[in-house]
């Protein structure tokens, strides 16, 4: 069984209005979509994990044409939940058909970027994930970021602590994985308020997690 890992990126027309909300919205900072299913008369129903405002989501989403019914749910962590019931556009609903046609299995969550792409791994026989990519429609561009057998599991992002995940944001954030590095761990140490070592020690064990999952 091979392993895919892509990310998808969408333009202004082909975006869904429900990632346009996050990705055009500061008080969102991770989104991630862990189920849906398209229901008889063309709906799709979604449950995302939001970490942001949700009093600001859900004002937001009132606002959506397509959106047929919804409920936010708090959580005591940094963490909401959404449920949705859209009456999704095309193309999007079409990618998601794609890959999850014949023998392939979308392994959640989803991640919703906030530059208006998606990544995701997606499982299932050669041919068919080959098929699945030259289908996607008009207005979407796919990018191949892994290739390989499959080993289990993918939730990586879900597997960090809320404080690795705070640091490796404001460490993007702050340029410390741009090339030239133009910050350094002291940087992010004083954005997150903590010791240089303590804001090293959290990037280690979080990259650590990630090279783990490259299956290098």
């Amino acid at each position: 069984m091979k392993s895919l890992r892509l990310t998808v990126q969408f333009n202004a027309e082909t975006v869904h209005p429900l990632h346009r909300l996050v990705a055009s919205h500061d008080s969102f900072e991770q989104y991630h979509l862990i189920y849906w299913n398209h229901t008889p008369d063309s709906e799709t129903v979604l449950m995302f994990r939001v970490i942001g405002d949700p009093a600001a989501y859900q004002a937001t989403l009132e606002t959506l044409s397509t959106v047929e019914q919804f409920e936010v749910t708090a959580t005591d962590s940094e963490a909401f939940y959404v449920y949705v019931q859209d009456q999704a556009p095309l193309p999007w609903k079409a990618l998601l058909d794609s890959y999850t046609d014949g023998s392939l299995i979308v392994i959640p969550p989803v991640e919703y970027r906030l530059d208006c792409s998606l990544r995701f791994t997606v499982i299932g026989e050669a041919s068919d994930l080959q098929a699945a990519i030259k289908s996607v429609p008009d207005g979407i561009e796919t990018t191949v970021d892994w290739i390989g057998e499959y080993t289990g599991g993918d939730a990586m992002g879900m597997e960090l602590t809320s404080r690795q995940r705070e640091v490796l944001r404001v460490a993007r954030r702050l340029g410390y994985y741009d090339v030239p590095r133009t910050a350094g761990v002291d940087a992010v140490a004083e954005a997150v308020d903590c010791a240089p070592a303590t804001a090293a020690e959290h990037l280690q064990k979080a990259e650590a997690q990630v090279i783990d999952r490259l299956a290098l």
